[in-house]
């Protein structure tokens, strides 16, 4: 196998993990199209990696859109990490502002 066909298996192989880590993760900004989409594409890459690591790789076709998928996988995980710490600190000032409140009206009963 030639360097350039190992390299090509490698970068399938980094893409059908972090396509799967965009599939199997529940984020808020990644819908379910989105983790349909990347579980599919996940199995896509694998498959094609397995099938040149079990062929020799002797034939084969080098897809270049496959080097950019681990990127889009990594930056949708990226979006969904921010997503969710933004909802968690929206969440914890909204719970400090009930507080506040019924403090607020605690104080003001007559």
């Amino acid at each position: 196998m030639s360097m350039v066909i190992v390299f090509y298996i490698v970068v399938l192989v980094a893409s059908a993990v972090a396509l799967l880590g965009v599939a199997v993760t529940s984020f808020a900004t990644t819908s379910v199209v989105d983790r349909v989409l990347a579980a599919f594409f996940a199995v896509c890459a694998a498959g094609n990696a397995w099938h040149l690591i079990a062929t020799g790789a002797t034939r084969g076709v080098v897809f270049v859109p496959a080097f950019f998928v681990p990127f889009y996988a990594g930056y949708k995980l990226y979006q969904g990490f921010r997503h969710r710490e933004k909802r968690r600190a929206d969440r914890d000032a909204a719970k400090r502002a009930l507080v506040a409140a019924e403090e607020w009206r605690a104080s003001r009963r007559w």
